[in-house]
Order: C-alpha cells, then sequence, then structure tokens
C-alpha cells in the first residue's frame, strides 16, 4: 500500500504491507464552507450566545484581538479583514486597535513570517505586537487559581477594554481541543504560568489527552483563568486537511468553542476495532512539524492506538531544527524515559519547555518510537529521545522484526489533526 504523508510543506511517499495494515484512519473533516468570507462576516453578526460584535464594541475606545503564532495554520488573512472592519465600523480607530501575536514561550514572528501569516494589508495598516512571555513587566499578575496556578498573563490584553480572541479547534495533546480558551492561558500566559500549566501534574493527569474534556484538569485551569481575565468574543474555526474553513464559531467564550469542539470531534474522530502493534504517523506537515519541539504531538496522538510495548515511526520535517536553546539544553539532561519520570514527575522537577519531553517520555514509556526527519544534526538526533533511522523503510523493518510477520498496522497520514481511538465494535 503506498501513501502520502504530509512532510513539511509538501508530502512523503511511504509504502507499506498491505496484508498487515488494519486501518488508514483518515478525518472526515466535513466540506470546506464555499464562501469562508461571508460564513465569518455573518458569525459576527449572528454569534453563539453574546451580542454579535458591532454592539460589543459600540462604546469602546480601543481593542485587542488576539491571533495564534506561526506554528498554527489559523487562516488569519480571511478572519481578520471583516474582524478589524467591524470594529472600525463601531467607532474604534485603527490605531486603537492591537494585534497580539499569542506566542506563548515561542520566537516572535516578525518579517515575512508576519506577512504570510496576516497579508500586508494588515501588517503594514495595524498596529502588531508579540506577546513577550518571559518579560516579567509586560505581564498582569492577578492572583491564583484555585488549584494554585499564579494568573499571569499580558497586561496589553488584560487591560483591554474590548478583548477578542481568534483561533481554530483541533485535538490537543494535552487539553482535550485547542482554540478558545487556551489562546491566553498559553499564548498570552506570563513563563510562571505556562510553567504550572505544563508541569508534571497536569501531563501526568489521565484525562490530560486528545478529545478530553470532562475532567481535564488543564481545560479546567484554562476556563478559569480565562473568566477570571476575560474574554469578550472569539472567532475559531475548525480546518480540513487542505486547511480550508469547515465551520466558524464565534461569540462567546464558552458557549461558541464548545459547539466548535462538537463539531470538531465529529470531524476528525476516527476508530480501530484494538491496540495495533505499529501506528505509522506524521507531525501533520507544516507549520506543525517545522520543529522537533512541536513533535511530540505526533506521537500522543498515535500511542492511544498503540499495543502496550508497541512501536510508533513518525515522520516529522524539522526543517528548523530542533526548538529553543533552553528546550535543547533540557533534552542534554535526559537520558531515558524512566528518568524522566524519576526526576519530573516522582522528582517534582519543573522547567521551561519540559512539557515536549514529557509528552515524549509518556508515549515513549508505552511504546518504542522511531522520529524520521530531514532537519536535524547528528547532534541533535544524539539527543532526542525517539529511536533513530536512516529511512522510514529501516525503521518499518525493525519494527516488523520485532512484532513479526503477522504484526498490525494502523496508520494516520495526518498525525494530531485525527483524533485517533481504539473502539471495539460491538
Amino acid at each position: 500500500m503506498r501513501l502520502s504523508l504530509p512532510f513539511d510543506r509538501g508530502v512523503r511517499e511511504i509504502e507499506v504491507p498491505d496484508a498487515n495494515v488494519v486501518k488508514v484512519l483518515q478525518a472526515r473533516h466535513g466540506e470546506a464552507l464555499p464562501d469562508p468570507h461571508a460564513a465569518v462576516t455573518q458569525a459576527l453578526a449572528a454569534p453563539i450566545d453574546c451580542r454579535p460584535l458591532a454592539d460589543l464594541a459600540r462604546g469602546h475606545d480601543e481593542a485587542v484581538v488576539v491571533i495564534c503564532d506561526m506554528t498554527r495554520p489559523v487562516p488569519n488573512r480571511i478572519i481578520l479583514p471583516p474582524l478589524l472592519r467591524t470594529l472600525e465600523d463601531a467607532g474604534i480607530k485603527r490605531d486603537k486597535i492591537t494585534i497580539l501575536v499569542a506566542t506563548g514561550l515561542h520566537r516572535p514572528n516578525r518579517g515575512a513570517e508576519l506577512l504570510a501569516m496576516v497579508g500586508k494589508p494588515i501588517a503594514d495598516g495595524y498596529r502588531i505586537v508579540n506577546h513577550r512571555a518571559r518579560v516579567v513587566e509586560e505581564q498582569a499578575s492577578l492572583g491564583i487559581t484555585r488549584r494554585g496556578t499564579p494568573i499571569q498573563v499580558d497586561a496589553l490584553y488584560a487591560r483591554a477594554p474590548l478583548k477578542i480572541t481568534t483561533g481554530y479547534i483541533e485535538p490537543h495533546l494535552m487539553a482535550g481541543f485547542s482554540g478558545g480558551r487556551k489562546v491566553l492561558g498559553i499564548g498570552c500566559g506570563g513563563e510562571r504560568q505556562i510553567r504550572a500549566l505544563h508541569g508534571p501534574a497536569i501531563i501526568e493527569h489521565p484525562n490530560s489527552i486528545e478529545g478530553v474534556i470532562e475532567g481535564n484538569i488543564l481545560h479546567e485551569e484554562l476556563t478559569e483563568i480565562t473568566r477570571r481575565v476575560g474574554m469578550d468574543f472569539i472567532v475559531n474555526v475548525t480546518l480540513d486537511r487542505k486547511r480550508r474553513i469547515t465551520g466558524v464559531f464565534a461569540g462567546q467564550f464558552e458557549a461558541a468553542w464548545a459547539q466548535g469542539c462538537a463539531f470538531a470531534r465529529q470531524a476528525v474522530r476516527d476508530t480501530v476495532d484494538a491496540p495495533c502493534d505499529i501506528v505509522v504517523t506524521s507531525c501533520g506537515g507544516f507549520p506543525q512539524d517545522c520543529t522537533y519541539y512541536q513533535s511530540a504531538k505526533g506521537f500522543t496522538g498515535a500511542m492511544h492506538i498503540a499495543k502496550p510495548g508497541g512501536t510508533i515511526i513518525m515522520l516529522s520535517a524539522c526543517a528548523e531544527g530542533f526548538g529553543g536553546a533552553q528546550f535543547r539544553e533540557l533534552c542534554r539532561t535526559i537520558i531515558s524515559p524512566e528518568q524522566f519520570a524519576r526526576d519530573f514527575v516522582e522528582g517534582g522537577r519543573c522547567e521551561i519547555d519540559q512539557w515536549a519531553v514529557h509528552n515524549f517520555t509518556r508515549a515513549l514509556r508505552k511504546c518504542d518510537g522511531f522520529l524520521i526527519d530531514e532537519g536535524l544534526t547528528t547532534e541533535e538526533r544524539g539527543i532526542s529521545l525517539p529511536r533513530r533511522a536512516a529511512s522510514f523503510e529501516e525503521a518499518l523493518d525493525w519494527a516488523l522484526a520485532k512484532h513479526g510477520p503477522t504484526a498490525t498496522i494502523a496508520v494516520i497520514p495526518d498525525g494530531p489533526n485525527v483524533l485517533a481511538q481504539a473502539e471495539p465494535h460491538p
């Protein structure tokens, strides 16, 4: 069986033996909207569980509009023009509108990246600011949550009289689904807040996984923070595999996001009858597979349909290399998944960027894993946790030798954009 897996800005062709393949898991996604610009405009005028954006904006003289950074393929060029036009038509002057890039702890987006994200008219015509989580004086400290998480968010956002966020909804490896409350709690959070929300206790919780909302403590923390800080209006979308809009969910942040999650769950969920010996997957292509740091998302999405002791083979281009310097240094100290569990999970050690290592180890404590990339150096491959192979074919041969000629194989071509679950048929 010949399959195409997203890889960087293109695809990687692979061959897997037909006789072993149990299923190729695909998201249905739904139909791309025939006129997404009109759909966004309509959603702004007839939102879910709140007044139209124009009514909310009227009487305000300033607004902050949050967008995701370049690691998320949000169609800002479609969402932002009608949104910004609505704010200006309601009386908010252009120089009083700030577009805040929710970078979390990622690097800032400038120049060509920013142009690609929002388009030249918006890049040239509006004030665009990158959130800087590590700059303490740029954060507003607003107490603690009931679980003790310090509430520390971008001060520009916190003091804005009108707070609007955008984003897209997909399965998320810890928060159940992305979008809604997450763009504030993580994307616009200060370093202390992000560190707490990515700590071992939250990641290790059994409900901190893709597709789970009920009992998900990260979701609960993010929601409490958002209620405390405020979020007046959201515009979230769902996308198909070609990154075209399939649904627009705008309005009150909890109600609109919940409708978006229900739509996304039906669109992206696919199942196998039982866990498999080998799971082949990708990290979804650019921009999701641009670094090793982001690649943990493909591993965790695959581990739910892998047998204990199984093997995950993931293709992730890592065209921009490893990730940030702090993440690289952290990885140098991690010898094995078992050592990470002793030092971090049991020992309570907490470092910036440990969430990515933790999620790799969460999968690798259950399964063997291979990462097939093109962007890492020899030195970087030496400090990454998955096994190394010169090619996909070499990794597959190793896995088939381990599990035997009748090994069962599941393939998730679109990686973290599919909610893969094992569910026996009655």
